[in-house]
């Protein structure tokens, strides 16, 4: 008589408290076959975690708490058999193609039904990668045109380096019709200088210099 098999050993990594709340009780409630062993809402406790309890699969949230979680993405999969699920509201395809290079076997909306996520779960669990069909298509893409795609994860590495605040700058910026900074930094609820310095940061980590290069590399890459 065959022993029962183990469990699928699940961590969720998220800084929203209700969707970690609802992914708990989806596997605790009809995923008899996985246990939750940890949950982490900012990317230091998560490799804290993932290091104390080594789970089988990482459910890991893209944006924690204003960090990109692709900074911690090598270090969780570093030394352990853990796999690493991407569950994201971002729709922005060079973040999750960047995600993919660094080691994450599937991306699975934060949209998706609930039987959608556990069969992600069970299909990278067993070895496969779960992706929708147009990240498989990017990536063939990619494997058809690998200048066009040297250029992208170029291009992908710079956003992804833009911290959440950044991020919601550049659109600010996109959506702003030309407003001054004063006007802008009244909209994002910031000082001007503030504004000015967070400015400064995205023109260096974009390799724009105004506002006006700004926009339109935002626009080109679908930022706004």
């Amino acid at each position: 008589m065959s022993s029962p098999a183990a469990p699928i050993r699940v961590m969720l990594v998220d800084d929203h408290a209700t969707l970690l709340w609802g992914l708990r009780k989806l596997i605790e409630g009809t995923a008899p076959e996985m246990e939750l062993v940890a949950t982490a809402g900012d990317p230091d406790q998560a490799l804290v975690e993932a290091a104390r309890t080594r789970p089988d699969i990482v459910l890991l949230d893209l944006d924690l708490g204003g960090r990109s979680s692709l900074e911690i993405l090598p270090d969780l999969l570093t030394g352990r058999a853990a796999r690493v699920l991407i569950l994201s509201g971002n729709r922005d395809e060079a973040l999750l193609g960047q995600a993919m290079r660094l080691g994450a076997r599937g991306v699975v909306g934060k949209d998706a039904d609930a039987e959608v996520v556990l069969a992600a779960v069970r299909k990278v669990h067993g070895g496969e990668m779960w992706m929708s069909q147009t990240m498989m298509s990017a990536m063939l893409g990619a494997f058809i045109n690998p200048a066009a795609a040297d250029y992208r994860n170029l291009e992908a590495e710079k956003i992804a380096s833009l911290t959440l605040k950044e991020r919601k700058i550049v659109q600010a910026v996109v959506h702003s019709n030309g407003a001054a900074n004063k006007d802008l930094a009244q909209q994002l609820f910031i000082a001007e200088p503030t504004l000015r310095n967070y400015l400064t940061s995205i023109y260096q980590k974009l390799d724009v210099a105004n506002r006006l290069e700004l926009y339109v590399y935002a626009t080109k890459n679908r930022l706004g």
